[in-house]
């Protein structure tokens, strides 16, 4: 057989001359009495039509006289022998039968091939042994060429390396290579495709499919599992490289995030600028769990002390911004508790004591001013600016005159009507307050 590709033992069979050959016991009459009846499961028979041998030859002479009158005049170089002749009849006779048992090409050592053989081994220029066997080889090939298109590849390399013993290059046996080969190289190519992208399962079972293929060279399997060890190896240390670098990369991350994180906490940027606080940046999603917490706690403990600080500047809305924050960070319920007690009361105190106009409060008893004598008898007119405190009770208390005039002309009259007043009790944030108010009562003559 022709050796197309390195990755097939073939050719190698074709020079192990009677190894698969079984020796016929009993001579030509037991040829007679034996047929061929392979194995139901795994040699299925040869699908081929009886050759008649003498109807082969009689055809040869009448189809071609010029070999019909060759094989009559021409005569070899060294005349056979009465033995070789008999020999010769003897065996031509025995490829006859066994091919009208249609024993074509197996059992090995009784098939119409091996006594077309002998014959031709013997007398090489038989032109009648030559052209009967042509046309059972004729046949053969039918029978490989079924076989390949079932994937039955052993049945054809066994039919095959027989007929590539007296034919190298039969067309049965360079089909049965070619397709082997083409095969054998798909399933490498496919196997080293599967090694590249990680699977070496597939990469395995290709390569054993394809070790597994009648006449495969060993040495050739070897090199190829070699070079895909090879693959595995490179591609192993890739994903370790890439992962060591994918480590690093993570690394630098979270040390750049905690790195910002602090300096946010540092800087009092808690809760504030939106997407560079210390808050959004300890939210952004990732799997750092112990910096996480080292940076909540830090936040934690910045947030309350910020808060307490704000309270005492009476930027209340910011400290409860804080606390909230502290809260939805799991901060301890009593340390916030507390705080926020302080900033409730910082609010109260606040709103107490900012001075609300006349108009904010509910009047219940009013009174007028007095116009004193001495003014009214010097016909002036003034005006007084008084703050005063509404008590929980509703009376007034802590009059002050902040201003007037003409200059306490009518301080006391306007003190004295204020005094008088009672009002609604003040009500803030769920609670009874005092509350510091601010008036302005006007003196005219009429």
């Amino acid at each position: 057989m022709t050796e197309t590709k390195d990755n097939s033992s073939l050719p190698l069979l074709l020079s192990i001359t009677g190894a698969v050959l079984v020796v016929a016991v009993g001579g030509w009459f037991l040829l007679n009495q034996q047929s061929y009846t392979p194995d139901s499961d795994s040699d299925a028979p040869l699908d081929t039509p009886t050759v008649d041998a003498d109807a082969i030859a009689e055809r040869a002479s009448l189809d071609n006289p010029e070999v019909s009158a060759d094989i009559k005049t021409v005569a070899p170089t060294d005349p056979l022998s009465d033995d070789d002749k008999l020999s010769v009849d003897t065996e031509l006779r025995k490829a006859r039968l066994a091919a009208d048992a249609e024993l074509l090409v197996l059992p090995a050592a009784q098939s119409a091939l091996y006594y077309y053989r002998r014959v031709i081994s013997i007398d090489p220029q038989h032109a009648i042994a030559i052209a009967e066997l042509d046309a059972i080889l004729a046949n053969v090939s039918q029978v490989v060429t079924q076989y390949l298109a079932a994937e039955e590849y052993d049945n054809a390399y066994e039919i095959a390396a027989l007929v590539a013993r007296h034919a190298p290059e039969h067309p049965l046996v360079v089909e049965t290579q070619t397709t082997l080969d083409t095969l054998t190289e798909e399933l490498v190519q496919q196997s080293i495709t599967a090694a590249q992208d990680g699977d070496d399962e597939q990469a395995d079972q290709l390569l054993d499919t394809a070790l597994a293929l009648p006449g495969r060279n060993l040495d050739y399997f070897g090199a190829i599992r070699d070079s895909i060890d090879e693959i595995r190896t490179v591609r192993e240390a890739a994903a370790r490289d890439r992962t060591q670098r994918a480590q690093l990369e993570e690394d630098d991350a979270r040390t750049a995030w905690v790195d910002q994180t602090q300096a946010s906490i540092a800087a009092g940027n808690l809760i504030t600028p939106a997407g560079a606080s210390a808050i959004d940046l300890l939210t952004e999603q990732n799997s750092w769990s112990t910096e996480r917490t080292q940076l909540t706690g830090e936040l934690l403990t910045a947030l309350l002390s910020t808060a307490k600080i704000e309270i005492e500047s009476k930027k209340f809305e910011f400290a409860a911004d804080l606390l909230n924050t502290a809260t939805e960070l799991a901060g301890d319920p009593s340390e916030i508790d507390a705080i926020r007690t302080t900033l409730e009361s910082a609010l109260i105190e606040d709103k107490s004591n900012r001075p609300v106009s006349l108009r904010d409060l509910v009047v219940v008893k009013s009174a007028a001013p007095r116009y004193p004598q001495r003014a009214q008898r010097r016909n002036l007119s003034g005006w007084v600016e008084v703050y005063f405190t509404v008590t929980p009770a509703g009376e007034t208390t802590d009059i002050e005159v902040a201003n007037s005039e003409p200059t306490k002309t009518f301080d006391r009259a306007a003190t004295a009507a204020v005094e008088q007043w009672t009002f609604q009790p003040v009500e803030y944030r769920g609670q009874i307050i005092s509350q510091r108010a601010a008036t302005r009562l006007v003196f005219v003559l009429e």
